[in-house]
């Protein structure tokens, strides 16, 4: 099946897994809704979806295991999965900036410029 066919509109790519769509649809949501999503952005949303699902997966079996784990000769080490998740994260961070996810990103490009509520220090204001 053609890229283009399996990503059409708002349908999430088959080979994701229920949560994986489930994070697919809610992030194309909300960039359908700031006015930022064109369905080119599809492989960048599947890149998206896939680095925050790995990231996820890695930082549970770190909280099941441990931090640590050992060498073959028992010395301890830094769990093998922590470098999966810290790439996986940066992964998901650099592409959720490219789709305007971010608020550094959306400010940038001048998206969202408005805050939802206005800060403490401005009494009376909204």
């Amino acid at each position: 099946m053609a890229l283009r066919e399996r990503n059409r509109g708002k349908n999430a790519p088959k080979s994701l897994t229920a949560a994986g769509r489930e994070l697919w649809l809610a992030t194309q949501r909300h960039l359908r809704d700031q006015g930022t999503w064109r369905d080119c952005d599809a492989p960048l949303l599947e890149q998206y979806v896939h680095g925050v699902l790995t990231a996820a997966l890695a930082r549970e079996e770190i909280g099941r295991s441990g931090p640590t784990s050992s060498t073959a000769d028992g010395r301890p080490m830094a769990h093998p999965l922590i470098k999966v998740a810290r790439d996986a994260e940066a992964d998901a961070r650099a592409v959720a900036a490219d789709l305007l996810l971010t608020p550094a990103s959306r400010r940038r490009a001048g998206v969202d410029v408005v805050p939802d509520a206005p800060p403490d220090w401005m009494p009376g204001v909204g």
